[in-house]
């Protein structure tokens, strides 16, 4: 019997080369250059949050996880179902890939990083960080 497996898009610190990259060393790669609706600000803590913007098109990777990475993620990124006052909220959004569309969880700005203000203009976190 298979284990129940999870899409995952990625936008920041868990993207090859990113400083939580390592969360995801034993998931399945979907796709390295894929990218969903929305727009990135700058939290000023060392990471990106999404919002949503239906006019724009962020960067990212999209993995398979198990529940076991899953549950890794949401701890990461403060993420307790039901919580009001998350720092980030998961989410089921359309990801789009090379091969097609795929749904997949995305985590976005929730109550505590609802105020971040500062755009990345790029929409790209691993270009950003470069500049």
């Amino acid at each position: 019997m298979s284990e129940q497996t999870y899409l995952v898009f990625v936008y920041g610190t868990l993207r090859k080369g990113g400083a939580n990259a390592h969360y995801l060393n034993e998931a399945k790669v979907i796709s390295l250059t894929s990218w969903a609706l929305g727009e990135l600000h700058d939290t000023g803590y060392g990471y990106p949050v999404l919002k949503d913007n239906p006019e724009r098109k962020v960067s990212g990777e999209l993995y398979e996880v198990t529940i076991d990475e899953l549950v890794q993620i949401d701890q990461l990124e403060d993420y307790v179902s039901g919580r009001k006052s998350n720092e980030y909220d998961r989410v089921v959004r359309t990801v789009y890939t090379e091969e097609g569309e795929r749904e997949a969880f995305v985590y976005i700005a929730g109550k505590q990083l609802s105020d971040c203000y500062n755009t990345i203009e790029e929409n790209d976190w691993i270009l950003y960080r470069k500049c």
